[in-house]
Parts: structure tokens; C-alpha cells; sequence
């Protein structure tokens, strides 16, 4: 076998590992060795099922797998061999992302290779409970994460704020706007059914942000004593 065809085995093992919702988006955290190596392993696997079929098909039709053969402008050894492991690669790459749902593929990453913010994002994600995100200007954000990241590739998060604030000097929270209402108010007059329609999302750059944490109204106000109620309407 000429060993510039070996190329095409690992650009199949390659192009599962980075297009597949199955490998993508827990293969994107790999370094480049190991990224190699699974591509590697992935390629042997594909080659075999080409192997596999190509010798059911010599057995079953070999006419037309010789006229075939006959037709193509290349003669090298195991070149028709190569040719149909990129193209079966390619076929059970895009069958995987038809069947795979993009969103339960990265909540299965997340869950694998997440760090513990991509994991608490996860949960409110999942649970539509909320979260509390401090940043570095010292602005707070209490809302629902309505699009999660794409491990070690989008460096944003998308929420739908409830309550927002700022830490005061002594790194105490205060809250100044209330969104529910005006969600309220929306729906109500018509504009919108539902909540998740309307386009108030905020974007938070994640290296701005100092801390998450999930957010319990009950519990912080527990904690606070009471004495520190959130707000029931603001202007924005």
C-alpha cells in the first residue's frame, strides 16, 4: 500500500472526531497529541467496516465491483479501499448528526469534561433554575441560562435575566431591576406568549466572570435575615 493513501484513513478518523456531535465537543478539550490518536483509532475502526464490506461485496457482486473498480483514474493498491473510508466516514458523520440533538450532545460533554461552572450552567439549564453570576465590573446578574456553551469553544453565556444589580463596597449585593414585571407586562398585552419570545437575553463575556453560584430566593433571604428584600418592580 503507497503510504500517502494512509493519509485518507486518518482524515476519516479525523473529520468523525471534529464534525460528529457524538466526539466533537468532548474531543475539542484533547491537545493535539490526543486529538492524533483518536482520530488514529477512529480510522482504523472505519477502515475495518471498509474492509468488511468491500469483502462482502467481492463475494456477493463481483462484476459490478470490478467495473467500478475499472472506471476510476487511479490504479494504486487499496485506493478504492481508501476512497470508500472517507465517504463512510463522511455518511456516519452526517447519520449522527441527524439522529444526535445538538444540545443533549454538549449536555453529555459538559457532564463528561465540564468544568464546575459549565456544570451549574448545566443544571440551571436543565432544571430552568436560577443562577447568580457576579462579574468583575462588580454588576450581578440572578436569571436562567437559556443556551449553553460549547465546551472550550464559545467564550460567552446566554441568559435570561430575572433580577440584576451590583455589589456595593463592602461586596454586598444590591439589587436595582426587577425584569419579571415588564416579562409580565408583555405577555399580558399580547406582544409575546412566552417569556423565552422575547429579546431581552443578555450575553456575558465568561472571562468576566469572578463567581456563579445557584440562586434560592428563600435561601437568600434566610441568610440575609430578611432584612434585605429584592426588589418587586424597577425602571430599567
Amino acid at each position: 500500500m503507497p503510504w500517502n493513501i494512509i493519509i485518507l484513513h486518518l482524515v476519516a478518523g479525523y473529520y468523525i472526531s471534529t464534525r460528529s456531535y457524538y466526539f466533537k465537543f468532548k474531543h475539542q478539550r484533547l491537545d493535539r497529541q490526543r486529538l492524533i490518536f483518536e482520530s488514529v483509532l477512529l480510522g482504523v475502526f472505519i477502515s475495518s467496516i471498509t474492509v468488511f464490506l468491500k469483502f462482502i461485496c467481492i463475494k456477493s457482486m463481483p462484476e459490478i465491483v470490478n467495473s467500478v473498480g475499472s472506471v476510476l483514474p487511479y490504479k494504486y493498491p487499496f485506493f478504492r479501499t481508501s476512497i470508500m473510508t472517507l465517504i463512510i466516514a463522511i455518511l456516519i458523520t452526517e447519520g449522527i448528526n441527524l439522529v444526535i440533538d445538538k444540545d443533549k450532545a454538549i449536555e453529555t460533554a459538559i457532564k463528561n469534561v465540564g468544568n464546575e461552572i459549565e456544570l451549574i450552567f448545566l443544571n440551571s439549564f436543565i432544571d430552568r433554575s436560577l443562577v447568580l453570576i457576579s462579574l468583575k465590573s462588580d454588576k450581578v446578574y440572578i436569571g436562567w441560562v437559556k443556551e449553553l456553551p460549547i465546551p472550550s469553544i464559545s467564550n460567552h453565556i446566554r441568559i435570561i435575566p430575572a433580577i440584576s444589580g451590583y455589589r456595593n463596597d463592602s461586596k454586598e449585593v444590591e439589587f436595582t431591576t426587577h425584569y419579571l414585571s415588564v416579562y409580565a407586562d408583555f405577555v399580558n398585552n399580547g406582544h409575546v406568549n412566552r417569556v423565552q419570545d422575547l429579546n431581552f437575553d443578555v450575553v456575558i463575556n465568561l472571562s468576566e466572570v469572578v463567581s456563579v453560584s445557584n440562586f434560592d430566593l428563600e435561601m437568600y433571604q434566610k441568610f440575609n435575615n430578611s432584612d434585605k428584600e429584592i426588589p418587586e418592580s424597577s425602571d430599567q
